[in-house]
């Protein structure tokens, strides 16, 4: 009997379970070989935020299992990994991400083991060759964001970073957990095929099988058809522009330094300005403006400003570069 009954213990120490079935990993792997049931991006648990506009979902299980996408400790740094899927951002205006709700799996321990896990959330602009570009936006969250301990979870960004209509974009997330507390994370795929396909790296090469840069992941060798589960639901965080406000309503010099001078045909109620991350610098009133108003922005360091106009009418946004 004891002859027997060690084996099962020493096999029991590299076993972790997802979603009910056993894998036996002593080292990352490249894929999770099954799917998970917890799918918080079907319709009956879709977020919407305000409910304006439309969501970019990929929905659909294709039951090939979940992708790695994961930064390790430094023992296993060599298996630190990246996926990312595009998206497109809503027609008409500018809006921003208000959540995003991510399907995955968990094998191990989850991201609650680990008291210093957190979870990455990066926006990339669009290569034009399908794949990720520059990155343009992070926010890191507490590993207690996956409150289930299942890998699903809801993303909710702090800050407002400005998605430009009709735009093309990439999303990334990844889990940052110690393999020997936590176990691994895994992005599991979809079959929607909206756009293109999802993208994966892996810089350390740990996994042997090339892409220590942004590549399709078809390239990589990786499980799934198309696409990653993910639902992202957008606000309208400066509007759409009125065409008759448009021609109305000016602002000069621009590029500015101290100040510039509004001016306008028709009565303005609101002025707010927004930095490059959605976030609101300055409030001025309008409402007793006549015909011109100086806008005092010495306070503002130089860079790229969204200056969004409201009157009774409609919006209208300007871009406007401080020296």
């Amino acid at each position: 009997m004891k002859k027997f009954t060690l084996p099962i213990v020493l096999c029991g120490l590299l076993t972790f379970s997802v979603s009910g079935q056993q894998i036996n990993n002593d080292v990352p792997v490249l894929t999770s070989g099954v799917s998970t049931t917890s799918i918080i991006t079907n319709t009956q648990n879709r977020v919407v935020c305000d409910g304006v506009l439309a969501n970019y979902t990929n929905s659909i299980p294709d039951g090939a299992g979940g992708v790695t996408s994961q930064d390790f400790e430094a023992a296993n740094d060599a298996y630190d990994s990246f996926a990312a899927d595009d998206f497109v951002a809503p027609a008409g205006g500018v809006s921003y991400i208000c959540e995003v709700a991510i399907t995955g799996i968990i094998t191990g321990g989850g991201l609650l083991a680990d008291p210093n896990s957190a979870i990455v959330l990066r926006v990339f602009d669009d290569t034009g060759a399908g794949t990720p570009g520059t990155q343009l936006f992070t926010e890191t969250f507490p590993g207690t964001t996956d409150a289930n301990n299942d890998g699903s979870f809801i993303l909710e960004p702090t800050v407002l970073f400005p998605l430009t209509g009709s735009t093309h974009y990439w999303l990334s997330v990844q889990v940052s957990m110690d393999f020997g507390l936590g176990g691994q994370w895994f992005w599991d795929t979809a079959g929607d095929a909206n756009d293109d396909i999802f993208a994966w790296q892996n810089p350390g090469g740990g996994f042997g099988m090339g892409c220590a840069v942004w590549s399709p992941h078809t390239v990589c060798g990786l499980a799934g058809t198309a696409d990653l589960l993910m639902d992202i639901s957008f606000n309208s965080v400066l509007g759409t522009n009125s065409n008759s406000l448009e021609a109305a309503v000016n602002i000069f010099p621009n590029p500015a330094q101290s100040q510039f001078t509004l001016r306008s045909d028709v009565s303005l109620k609101k002025l707010t300005i927004f930095d490059v991350r959605g976030r609101v610098v300055n409030n001025v009133d309008l409402s007793e403006m006549s015909h011109e108003k100086t806008i005092d922005i010495s306070s503002l360091v130089p860079g790229i400003y969204l200056v969004q106009i409201a009157s009774d009418k409609g919006t209208v946004v300007k871009h406007l570069s401080k020296r």
